[in-house]
């Protein structure tokens, strides 16, 4: 149909409160590791949580996204630590209504409307790099995206829609 197949991974910088996070828990371990001698096998096991959950924390907030693009369906995937993938969704971008950046009058436009929105987008993203698409999901139902797509990224999905719906320059 398209004869198009293109991935790309972006980074993911994690949120400012996740450096809380970690400095609270890490406080907590050394507090479990010093209550020890008086709390004895309470303390141990204390101790043995915190670090499995301060390990979790850790990997939860090093995470990537990996859009695949397929024949006009752009999979969303996000890689928890290089090792685990949980798929956020399909989305068919050849029935796009709208590829533009965020701030253009298309995209403005639109934004009024109540559509689900999904953010696939790093936290320290620059305006410029960052496009909204306005597409169906799996279930068929219009929904707001905003994705962080490379030259290869846009040129596919440019590929994959019409003339009208690609509004990027």
């Amino acid at each position: 149909m398209y004869n198009v197949a293109v991935e790309q991974i972006i980074s993911v910088t994690p949120p400012k409160k996740s450096i809380l996070y970690k400095v609270i828990l890490i406080i907590a371990c050394i507090l479990a590791v010093t209550t020890i001698p008086s709390t004895g096998l309470f303390g141990l096991l204390l101790l043995v949580v915190l670090v499995l959950f301060t390990i979790f924390v850790f990997r939860y907030y090093k995470a990537e996204y990996e859009y695949s693009l397929v024949d006009g369906e752009l999979t969303i995937e996000r890689i928890m630590a290089k090792t685990s993938r949980k798929r956020c969704g399909v989305y068919s971008i050849s029935k796009a209504k709208l590829v533009a950046r965020p701030d253009s009058n298309d995209a403005l436009r639109l934004e009024h409307m109540d559509y689900r929105t999904s953010r696939y987008i790093s936290e320290d993203a620059d305006n410029n790099s960052i496009v909204v698409v306005y597409t169906y999901n799996s279930r068929n139902e219009m929904e707001r995206l905003y994705i962080q797509p490379d030259e290869r990224m846009l040129q596919a999905i440019a590929g994959c829609v019409g003339r009208d719906v690609y509004k990027i320059n």
